[in-house]
């Protein structure tokens, strides 16, 4: 082998070495690049459960939901098939379901919208008082739930619509606010 023949294979080896070498420097930043932005998106469950406790450290209300996202530059959790049960101090809990929601991070303020039922089972009725609205604002520390949106208000045959409602949860107390007709047996 001449001089001349092993300069050049020397040289053709050293660029090749060198474009392997530059190839893979580049795939290693590009994987790098992509791990990184993954671990910072957020987070998303299924089949979630949360109990938030009271004030008291009792527990006040369990969260039910199908899937549960939450975007790191988020100060909301977004939810899908949401329950709601809500103890409350005078009887059976309140039962509340909707197919989206929205959580603060804090837990005490959700909001239910798609279709909300609320339902609880009074003691002097034997039938469930059922509430379905469009949309409804759960604020956990102070027990109320509350809508301004219109209101179908029923418990077996009887039945009350009305626009905007309030709820003490903690006292079992509706105020229907206005627009309130029906049918509804003391």
């Amino acid at each position: 082998m001449t001089a001349r023949t092993f300069l050049t294979v020397a040289v053709l080896s050293a660029a090749a070495l060198g474009a392997w070498s530059w190839q893979q420097t580049l795939q290693e930043e590009t994987e790098r690049g992509e791990t990184a932005s993954a671990d910072v998106a957020g987070f998303y469950m299924r089949a979630a459960s949360f109990v938030a406790p009271g004030p008291d450290g009792q527990p006040l209300y369990r969260l039910i939901a199908d899937e549960m996202t939450h975007a790191v530059n988020s100060e909301l959790i977004e939810m899908r098939d949401v329950r709601v049960e809500y103890s409350q101090e005078t009887g059976a809990p309140w039962v509340v379901t909707a197919p989206r929601g929205k959580v603060r991070l804090d837990w005490e303020t959700l909001r239910l919208d798609g279709g909300v039922t609320v339902m609880v089972h009074a003691k002097d009725r034997e039938q469930p008082i059922v509430l379905i609205t469009p949309d409804v604002l759960l604020e956990a520390i102070d027990q109320r739930a509350s809508t301004a949106s219109a209101v179908q208000f029923t418990s077996g045959e009887d039945f009350l619509n009305a626009v905007g409602m309030s709820v003490d949860l903690k006292d079992g107390f509706v105020k229907l606010e206005s627009g309130v007709n029906g049918r509804f047996t003391p």
